[in-house]
């Protein structure tokens, strides 16, 4: 018996490692925008396809969400490719419970904005600060929030992507990607296609939305592509310490 099961677990071992080789050579990297990606070493690959074999795009996403509900602070930077001209790029600094910077930068030009608790604050053309109060909900987004979009978003950048895809993973059909290396450490890539209610008679298209997320060994995103890459946000300094204070006024 002993004899029969060291040989079911060698065959199964063997199984995992070609299916690893396999999908780690026929699935390219997915373009991340701004993050550069390339193929993993052998060895990492195999260990992460050993792994994949076992799960899902579905589980992994909850493993992202309960990930991300225990992060304490950390850095979102989108990129919106514009045609023509420069990408607009912001960068949303946050800090939990309830503390965000955002800064906004199109060429020269820049958009600086703050919230702290029920606070607002965001910059004028003349460099001075306007101050208003709103409501305690939807701020930084912490635990399970999305966050709110930035005072001038075009495209809800300031949103945090990853929350909202991992809310809506059960409507989401998903694809294992490869598995990458970034100037941060490796990342596993998941295509994902979320089929909306009503489809292409609300504007959704017929073949839904499609989106590419990388997770890194514990489940915190590294990137997230929207299509084909028009707009993308990266992640990182996560738990790092954030320093938001209100502007000189």
């Amino acid at each position: 018996m002993k004899r029969a099961g060291l040989i079911l677990i060698i065959v199964l071992l063997l199984a995992a490692v070609a299916l690893a080789f396999v999908g780690a050579n026929s699935v390219a990297p997915t373009p991340m925008g701004s993050v550069s990606v390339s193929p993993a070493g052998y060895v990492t690959r195999v260990v992460a396809g050993v792994r994949a074999h076992f799960t899902s795009g579905q589980a992994e996403m909850q493993r992202a969400f309960a990930a991300k509900r225990e992060a304490k602070s950390f850095r979102m930077t989108t990129l919106l490719s514009l045609h023509p001209g420069q990408p607009l790029k912001t960068v949303i600094e946050v800090s939990c419970p309830d503390r965000e910077r955002f800064t906004t930068t199109i060429g020269e030009r820049a958009f600086r904005a703050v919230r702290i608790g029920t606070k607002a604050y965001v910059e004028q053309q003349d460099g001075s600060w306007r101050v208003q109060d709103t409501a305690a909900g939807g701020w930084a987004p912490c635990g399970e929030n999305p966050g709110e979009p930035a005072p001038w978003a075009v495209m809800n950048e300031g949103r945090d992507p990853s929350v909202v895809l991992s809310k809506m993973a059960d409507h989401a059909e998903f694809g294992r990607g490869a598995f990458v290396s970034t100037p941060d450490g490796n990342c596993q890539q998941w295509s994902l296609r979320l089929m909306l209610p009503g489809g292409a008679q609300h504007g959704h298209g017929a073949g839904g939305l499609s989106y590419t997320i990388c997770l890194d060994s514990k489940h915190l995103p590294v990137a997230v592509s929207m299509g084909s890459g028009g707009m993308v946000t990266t992640y990182s300094d996560w738990n790092k310490d954030v320093q938001i204070d209100p502007p000189k006024m």
